[in-house]
């Protein structure tokens, strides 16, 4: 059974009430996976965080990530071990906890050392710093990687109705599938939503056809076929509204058979960028 978690990258959008409002109701309706980064709103997110949910820290699964340090003008990539642990422990004090269920590395290639990545997770998670060891990337081969060293307990990778690339993986370990509903196309705004330049593999003018031929809810559909691929479903949430609209309908009961149909419809595109 997969779980529905919190994505918060996007819970400033409105201000700072309105993001503990969102904290809060994700914990009334049962959400315990919640997941941020260092980078999100610069740092502010992880620190609202701990400031809402400093007391509930028992209760909850806490994942972050680090990797890319931030700059004036934004950041740039940085997988040197002492910056990583600069960066957990950073994230540590804002998150107001003494260690994390889940740490991420956001990013990676393979003209990294990866394996001194590794080794720097690993021994984070001997000391007790971190429980599991993740992985945020869209690279399939940095993916690889890590799944060959056996130190990888969790991947995060973008999984939705329209990019159902990570299918294409032989994958062993849980799934934490971002993206769900694939920046709003998924849901009943996809008209709006829908831009000249289509999305991933889709043109816009066939992604239109085939989002007009979705069963409705498309929103329920989407995170339904999410959760029969990922062991976290992670929609993020910019107010409180569109929690609750993203709870509903993870809640819905859909046609299976329905879903069956389109699934098979679906192509299932493969990876075209950091193959090798």
């Amino acid at each position: 059974m997969s779980e529905l978690g919190l994505g918060t990258m996007t819970i400033l959008k409105h201000g700072e009430i309105e993001a503990k409002k969102i904290l809060e109701m994700a914990i009334q309706s049962g959400i315990r996976h919640i997941d941020t980064a260092d980078v999100y709103a610069r740092q502010a997110v992880e620190r609202v965080i701990g400031e809402t949910l400093g007391q509930e820290r028992k209760q909850l699964f806490l994942a972050s990530k680090g990797g890319n340090e931030l700059t004036e003008d934004g950041m740039r990539w940085n997988p040197n071990p002492s910056y990583l642990e600069e960066a957990l422990h950073g994230s540590l004090e804002r998150l107001q906890t003494d260690y994390l269920d889940l740490y991420y590395i956001h990013g990676g290639t393979l003209e990294d050392d990866l394996d001194a990545t590794i080794e720097w997770a690993q021994k984070q998670k001997r000391d007790g710093l971190i429980r599991q060891i993740g992985l945020s990337s869209i690279r399939p081969n940095v993916i690889k990687h890590w799944i060959a060293s056996g130190a990888l307990d969790v991947l995060m990778t973008p999984y939705s109705l329209l990019d159902r690339r990570p299918e294409t993986l032989d994958l062993s370990i849980p799934i934490v599938g971002r993206g769900v509903l694939a920046k709003g196309l998924l849901t009943d705004e996809w008209e709006t939503r829908l831009g000249d330049k289509g999305f991933e593999a889709w043109r816009k003018e066939e992604l239109a056809s085939e989002l007009a031929m979705m069963p409705n809810p498309i929103q329920a559909y989407a995170l339904e076929a999410a959760k029969r691929f990922c062991d976290v479903v992670l929609p993020g949430a910019s107010s409180v509204k569109q929690l609750n609209e993203t709870i509903r309908a993870y809640e819905t009961e859909i046609d299976e058979e329905a879903l069956d149909r389109l699934l098979a419809r679906l192509p299932i595109h493969s990876y075209t960028k950091h193959v090798t």
